[in-house]
């Protein structure tokens, strides 16, 4: 099934389908073409001059199945198809390789947007997900139809070269039977010569004389012929070798994109087979060549310069079947061991009649990489000294591999370069590089071979970690196939930003349920401080490098990737089967968490990461309040530290004031099987154990009103008189607690319930909309989202803008009274 016939199922999806489309290609074409375009190689083809014939190819083919499709089509569809198929040829006639870029970008993006719909459908309960398996089904299925593609061609190229053979033993029969006519014919005419007269020609000679004329004009079209099929298998050649290399290049791309948590396949092995049968077929031509005679006179123009081209396409597949396939760690630590394997394409072409060769390993900079990518050579200097840094190349019969495995290699020491204005340690980049001497069967050329690592960060210390990996993170998922080392764009787009986000979540947590459009929009309020709610509005927002992971979040003293980072870290340790479980909200502010809450019974909770705090989890619920009215209760975040003491689901069975897990499962029976069980005393003893609780409890009265207005309200006056030092003013006027100045967020109505921000420190002092009870302990109780009568307790600087009802209930894509989703 195709690809297409997939998307066509999710009827959810089919706006966004119609807006990625748009003007750039008729959506109606990828319809009907749909089984068609996915078997084509369009991620094989490389965007330039060299490959134009192939795209031109592939438009011409597309077009003529277009129009093979409308004659089995009624009207008005086929008119429509025919109309499409012109506007093909003129979209693209001029410039086919476009036609190629815009497929790959489409098709790229068809499977971002595929696998975000299968992520959503997980999360938030979609009523058809998406099978799992349908992604890497697809990539699976685009390897095999590439390879399927490349055996097509290189079957074609080798009956080309049999051609090839055949016109070279027609012409070899052709010159030893006329070389042996004409000594026939000149013994003969000598012998008779005295019995002619001077001006009377022999009549049979002159019959043996055209038929040598005639051979010649044969055995000559045989040679131009054969000349002429060595011109077309190298023009063939050198096409399906632009196949295979780009096929190789994309691997080094997934294996990159792998180390952020992309799926990855591993087909070296086809490639192995593509490789070896390029260079047998490329010897073969050569030893076409090499039996033309050089006395030929005849259409000897039509392969010069041929030699030098194949030597040219052997030496460029030598170098690029030579590569790394286990990958140095990206972080590298000094003094820690590490190890790597280095693959080289050719099987058993490997000529090792002497000995194996060796393959030495050496660490350098990003200026000496760019150096070798542009002159071929590097600097003499020093960068760092690796141990165990050399091994041979060898072949292994059991597996029919040829490779190289360095184990126990040890950075001992690095020499790092002047860095550029506020560039850190864990910003410079490296590599290891290989390089070894070879030789293959069937060719006298000796081959210098290099292949460079994925880019590496040198820390000395443990510390410097998340920061390292940040630099990973970004430099796997932004670089370009054919980059000059290591460059990466300074900023890209939030929908880029989201999906590695939720690519390296995933692969850390090693969950099948990731990020949900709702997590995305707290991300985004996060990273770009703007507190929308609306995804639209940050999708083509674009996120630079310093708001990843170099400048501190507002207000606190980590950045954003630094935060993100904890989250994963906590996930993988303590929460995994919660998270996998659908038990966790997670990444949702204190705002929309009181939302939801909001619309619940009493006793209902969530779960979700701290703002305010690296690897932390709260409890949030909704309870009535002591003095009337209803509120909602956030425990001080737990750590990895706090889960390592007792675990989330225990400390969930500790507090007895939850009862419902959003939006209302039941606690004991969705929590039971993470319950402990209570351990019993030994030797007469009775058991002591760890047990949570909550401490304090608000002492102001909360209006029962809980919903949000979806009228405006005007301002009120904020009352304080019972916190000592504290001003009673208007809201909306700058007001002043000891040096601090404080301006009240929104106006509010005495009916309805808005948190002011997201700050969750946790001082004994009033921060935003919660009043703090004065408890040091590890279990603090946070009270938010109280006032009294007209009056409110409110701090902090932040203007939010407050959604409607109507808002609300598009926002949460749900009815506010029979959601039972989140």
């Amino acid at each position: 099934m195709a690809f297409w016939a997939e998307i066509m199922k999710q009827q959810q999806f089919l706006p966004q389908l119609q807006e990625l489309y748009g003007k750039h290609f008729p959506i109606e074409v990828r319809h009907y073409l749909a089984e068609w375009i996915e078997k084509q190689p369009w991620s094989s083809i490389n965007i330039n001059p060299t490959h134009e014939n192939l795209a031109r190819n592939l438009l011409d083919t597309m077009i003529s199945e277009l129009q093979k499709v409308s004659t089995h089509m009624s009207y008005p569809v086929n008119c429509q198809l025919n109309e499409y198929a012109a506007l093909l040829k003129t979209m693209f006639d001029q410039q086919p390789l476009e036609l190629v870029n815009t497929m790959n970008c489409l098709l790229m993006r068809e499977n971002q947007l595929f696998q975000e719909l299968q992520q959503t459908s997980v999360t938030v309960g979609l009523s058809n997900p998406v099978p799992a398996q349908t992604f890497v089904t697809t990539n699976s299925e685009r390897l095999k139809q590439e390879d399927a593609n490349v055996l097509q061609q290189l079957t074609q190229l080798n009956n080309k070269i049999k051609t090839i053979q055949m016109y070279h033993s027609a012409f070899q029969q052709i010159s030893e039977a006329l070389e042996r006519e004409q000594q026939q014919v000149a013994q003969c005419y000598q012998s008779q010569q005295h019995l002619q007269q001077a001006n009377s020609p022999l009549p049979e000679f002159t019959k043996q004389e055209e038929s040598i004329n005639q051979q010649k004009s044969t055995r000559d079209d045989h040679r131009r012929k054969r000349n002429y099929s060595i011109m077309e298998a190298v023009r063939s050649l050198e096409q399906v070798q632009g196949l295979v290399l780009n096929m190789i290049l994309n691997w080094k791309r997934r294996l990159q994109l792998s180390g952020n948590g992309a799926y990855f396949e591993d087909n070296l092995g086809s490639l192995q087979e593509w490789c070896d049968k390029l260079a047998e077929m490329n010897c073969q031509i050569q030893k076409e060549l090499a039996l033309i005679s050089t006395q030929e006179d005849v259409a000897v123009d039509q392969i010069s310069g041929v030699p030098e081209k194949l030597s040219s396409l052997l030496s460029n597949l030598v170098r690029s079947a030579f590569l790394v396939e286990k990958q140095p760690p990206q972080v590298l630590k000094t003094q820690s061991k590490f190890s790597s394997t280095v693959r080289f394409l050719f099987g058993v072409k490997l000529n090792t009649q002497t000995k194996p060769p060796i393959v030495k390993a050496i660490i350098i900079t990003e200026q000496q990489a760019r150096v070798m990518r542009q002159h071929g050579n590097i600097q003499s200097e020093n960068t760092g000294e690796i141990t165990n840094s050399s091994s041979l190349l060898e072949f292994s019969n059991a597996t029919k591999t040829t490779s190289a495995s360095f184990r126990n290699m040890s950075l001992k020491k690095i020499k790092r370069s002047d860095r550029r204005g506020t560039e850190s340690v864990t910003e410079e980049k490296f590599a290891v590089l290989f390089s070894s001497e070879l030789c293959i069967t069937g060719s006298e050329m000796k081959f210098h071979v290099q292949a460079l690592s994925l880019p590496i960060v040198v820390i000395v210390h443990g510390s410097q970690d998340n920061n390292a990996t940040a630099t990973i993170l970004w430099d796997n998922a932004f670089s370009e196939i054919e980059r000059l080392p290591f460059h990466v764009p300074d900023r890209v787009s939030w929908s880029q930003m989201c999906e590695t986000l939720n690519m390296k979540f995933m692969a850390e947590v090693q969950s099948t349920q990731g990020l949900c459009k709702e997590h995305f929009v707290f991300l985004a309020q996060k990273i770009f401080d703007e507190q929308s709610y609306i995804l639209d509005d940050f999708t083509n927002r674009m996120v630079s490098w310093s708001q990843f992971n170099k400048e501190n979040l507002p207000g606190r003293t980590f950045t954003f990737w630094q935060w993100f980072d904890g989250v994963m870290e906590l996930t993988k340790k303590h929460l995994k089967e919660y998270w996998n479980n659908g038990l966790i909200i997670g990444f949702v502010s204190k705002q929309y968490a009181n939302r939801l809450l909001n619309l619940r019974v009493n006793g209902t909770f969530l779960l979700r990461f701290s703002d305010s705090e690296i690897g932390g989890i709260t409890i949030a619920w909704i309870d009535d309040s002591e003095k009337g009215g209803r509120q909602v209760f956030n425990v001080q975040p737990f750590t990895t530290k706090d889960l390592t003491i007792r675990s989330l689901g225990d400390r969930v069975r500790d507090i007895d004031r939850l009862h419902y897990l959003f939006p209302e499962r039941h606690k004991d029976e969705t929590f039971k099987k993470y319950y402990t069980k209570e351990a019993k005393g030994k030797d007469g003893y009775l058991h002591a154990g760890v047990k949570t609780t909550v401490n304090g409890e608000q002492t102001q009265m909360v209006v029962p009103g809980m919903l949000p207005s979806p009228v405006a309200q005007p301002p009120i006056l904020c009352t304080t008189s019972d916190v000592p030092r504290w001003q009673q003013i208007p809201s909306g006027i700058n007001y002043e607690k000891a040096d601090a100045s404080v301006t009240p967020s929104i106006a509010l109505s005495p009916h309805i319930m808005i948190p002011m921000n997201q700050d969750e420190e946790f001082p004994n002092a009033i921060q935003g909309s919660h009043l703090l009870t004065p408890f040091q302990s590890g279990n603090d109780l946070e009270v938010d989202n109280y006032y009294e009568g007209d009056h409110q307790f409110v701090s902090g600087t932040e203007n939010l803008h407050v959604p409607s009802e109507l808002d609300l209930n598009a926002f949460l894509n749900m009815d506010i009274e029979n959601s039972t989703e989140f």
